[in-house]
């Protein structure tokens, strides 16, 4: 029975979208409990879409599907994900908050070892001490499997055998890596978890070294009291270098972009044009300059660098983008880790408190003060290295031997001189890579405006 009901609403839905259009007379009204969402998403998309030629005619269009679905109909081939739709008081779903990397164990092709990769502060993970670089060897007394994968991400009291990664050599003499268990920890139950903006900063000083250090997961309107705490804390502690990690920074408001550019730049060129926002033809009133400004600066302070060093993953998008691009006419900026993802657009957010949902549509392309935007395949790294490259280096985040700072402080007291070769082949641990898995973050990705 059930199956016939789900096909006579079917039916019924096709025959309602015939009938909108019959004998010439408006049915809009009679069907809009279940076309008002999608007319909502289609009226805005049209005046405020960047690639608004794009959207089909209305004819050619079915308003009974869900936003998403509806969404994703009327899109541009340009916009490559970046208009999104969503319920306004959509929540995290349950995690230990803690990311982590699949590896197979040698010699068993079912079994696998879990790389921690990061852990969330204030999460169930980081309750009983997990860290950045813990291997998750078994878990209730049984070997990772597919099977038993899930109880990684959500559960109550899961009992984890815990490993560090170290390097012997074998009876050849050769160096490989193991993984030796040192401790058991029991997971208490998961629950929604919010990842944290900013998770650790701090100042790195040894022999000539007085580095400033800040990893920023998101650009947060919420935070910008923040950061201008910490740049009146670097400033007062002579930072004489910078490094930024946004290896975990898949975007945020535009506003803190500009905010975090003028603590950074050079302190002349604080007044400049920074970036420009160019809108369709629909909307060309709303084009509009950013500048580095220094009345942004009330209650922290500019740090007047000549360079920056920014630690770049695959997950670096959209808002870390158009800081690199926009400061690079101002002062050296060094990219170290991956290849960054390439949005060069920026959205605007319409919520609907009637239908409870938030549309996210692009509006505007985003130039640097050259007029300049040609990131659309990411920026290359100036020194290529991944974070995952060497076991004995994937540490908590602010560990100076960790992989990618190290290579940024290496860089900064001159043992690597760049350009550099490519990174070195992963230890021989006998092991390969199958899956990455992260925690649903609660941050918005992209660049926003609003």
């Amino acid at each position: 029975m059930r199956r016939r009901n789900i096909q006579l609403f079917l039916l019924l839905g096709v025959l309602a979208m015939t009938s909108l259009f019959s004998c010439g007379v408006d049915r809009w009204p009679e069907y809009y409990k279940w076309t008002g969402r999608d007319l909502w998403i289609d009226s805005i998309m049209r005046e405020e879409y960047l690639w608004f030629e794009d959207i089909p005619a209305s004819k050619e269009l079915n308003y009974f599907l869900d936003p998403a679905a509806f969404l994703d109909k009327i899109k541009s081939p340009l916009d490559k994900g970046y208009s999104s739709v969503d319920t306004l008081y959509a929540t995290p779903p349950p995690s230990y908050g803690f990311d982590y990397t699949l590896y197979r164990i040698a010699d068993n092709d079912t079994a696998y070892n879990a790389l921690i990769t990061y852990v969330i502060p204030e999460s169930p993970a980081a309750e009983i001490g997990l860290v950045r670089g813990e291997w998750i060897m078994m878990i209730n007394d049984d070997y990772i499997t597919k099977k038993t994968e899930s109880l990684l991400n959500e559960g109550e009291n899961q009992k984890l055998l815990l490993g560090k990664y170290s390097s012997q050599e074998n009876e050849e003499g050769e160096k490989v890596g193991i993984i030796q268990s040192y401790r058991e920890a029991y997971l208490p139950a998961s629950r929604p978890v919010e990842d944290v903006v900013i998770p650790t900063y701090g100042i790195l000083t040894g022999g000539t070294l007085n580095v400033g250090y800040l990893v920023y997961n998101s650009f947060s309107t919420d935070y910008n009291n923040e950061l201008l705490r910490l740049s009146q804390y670097y400033k007062d502690n002579n930072i004489t270098d910078f490094v930024l990690d946004l290896r975990y920074n898949a975007g945020g408001a535009m506003e803190s972009v500009q905010l975090l550019a003028s603590i950074l730049a050079p302190a002349d060129k604080l007044g400049s044009p920074f970036a420009s926002l160019l809108y369709s033809q629909k909307q060309a009133s709303k084009d509009r300059e950013l500048t580095l400004d220094a009345q942004l600066l009330q209650g922290g302070t500019n740090l007047n660098l000549p360079k920056v060093y920014i630690l770049t993953t695959t997950t670096t998008a959209a808002a870390s983008e158009m800081l690199i691009n926009c400061l690079k006419p101002y002062m050296d900026i060094v990219i170290v880790g991956g290849n960054t993802k390439g949005e060069v657009v920026a959205t605007e957010s319409f919520p609907s408190n009637k239908f409870l949902w938030v549309l996210r549509p692009v509006v505007c392309e985003v130039f640097n003060s050259e007029g300049e935007a040609d990131y659309a395949s990411g920026f290359t790294p100036d020194y290529a290295v991944s974070a995952l490259s060497d076991f004995a280096k994937v540490l908590p985040l602010g560990d100076p031997n960790e992989e990618l700072l190290s290579a940024a402080l290496g860089i900064i007291d001159g043992s690597i001189v760049l350009p550099e070769p490519e990174p070195e082949p992963e230890p021989e641990t006998q092991m390969t890579a199958v899956k990455s898995v992260k925690v649903k973050r609660t941050f918005r990705s992209g660049l926003i405006i609003k």
